[in-house]
């Protein structure tokens, strides 16, 4: 089945190409990311450094290492408080992840070991870090819109356990909790037309969006991104016919092994009891003193043996 291609135009903020383009667009990926940012965590951001698609890489071949959509590096204004920055990670996830907690846990991992250097013993410095998945379903089934989860300890709820570490999920379809401002922003994001342009900050957003959708850079690159996703997914159509044609071929393989051995089985066991029954008249005729010319007779015309079949019998 052939990959039916998007249009530049009807791609909204979630989706990752158009979400990475308006984040890392140099004139208004600044004002993108931070009007997003100030309403979904509903507080005003300093000055801002962005970075999308960051790739950090595993330790050693063998494993894994993340692919970031876009991060926010927010400096903290008073140097005399530690922490110094802000970091956010925000990931627009549409595809349904089964394991959503380990999955950030392990992102949270990664994104924590590069602030801490070899040899350094002192962790107050470790950056805040902010980790906010966006996804068009409930990942937690709760109906909640948005779900904010952070350290404490269960034998005292109010002791303050400042890790600096919070994940927040927002869930496009919530109907619980939230704001009018941040379900507005997260129908826009889910659906970014002009309908669901209802107050200044999604109008910010849209321009944004709006303007690097003409940029004839962000369509040429879409229609490279386009290009390998078709190929991909056609690759992948065409490998999972081989695969399952050789699938079925080594099903019809082993059932056929499977059935020739108990045909085997069968027709072993029909040959058996008619090799027992052939020695039992050669023995009894031979104790009747029969000749072997007048053995050889009768198995030809009681056994229906060849002469050729006959003589291996008395050999």
């Amino acid at each position: 089945m052939a990959y039916k291609k998007r249009k530049l135009e009807d791609l909204n903020v979630l989706d990752d190409f158009m979400f990475s383009a308006a984040a890392s667009d140099e004139e208004v990926g600044k004002e993108f990311c931070r009007t997003m940012l100030s309403v979904l965590l509903q507080k005003e951001l300093g000055e801002i450094q962005i970075t999308a698609q960051k790739t950090i890489l595993p330790c050693t071949p063998e494993m894994r290492g993340i692919r970031m959509d876009v991060e926010v590096k927010e400096p903290l204004e008073d140097k005399e408080t530690l922490p110094s920055l802000n970091v956010y990670d925000v990931e627009p996830h549409l595809r349904k992840e089964k394991y959503f907690p380990r999955h950030n846990r392990f992102y949270q991992a990664k994104i924590d070991s590069r602030y801490i250097r070899s040899g350094e013993k002192d962790f107050k410095n470790l950056p805040n870090l902010f980790v906010l998945t966006i996804t068009e379903y409930d990942p937690f089934g709760k109906d909640q819109m948005i779900y904010t989860v952070s350290n404490s300890c269960r034998e005292e709820p109010g002791l303050k356990y400042d890790d600096g570490l919070v994940f927040y999920y927002f869930n496009t379809k919530g109907k619980k909790g939230g704001t009018p401002e941040i379900r507005a922003m997260l129908k826009y994001m889910m659906e970014s037309t002009e309908k669901n342009v209802v107050n200044e900050d999604i109008r910010n957003l849209h321009r944004c969006v709006e303007r690097v959708k003409v940029l004839p850079e962000v369509r040429e690159e879409f229609m490279r991104f386009e290009d390998v996703i078709a190929w991909e997914k056609e690759k992948s159509h065409e490998e999972g016919i081989e695969e399952g044609r050789k699938e079925g071929i080594e099903e019809g393989r082993k059932e056929g092994r499977k059935e020739g051995i108990e045909e085997g089985r069968k027709e072993g066991r029909k040959e058996g009891i008619e090799e027992g029954r052939i020695r039992m008249l050669i023995e009894i005729s031979r104790e009747s003193g029969l000749s072997d010319e007048k053995i050889l007779k009768q198995l030809m015309d009681k056994c229906r043996l060849t002469e050729k079949e006959a003589w291996k019998y008395l050999m």
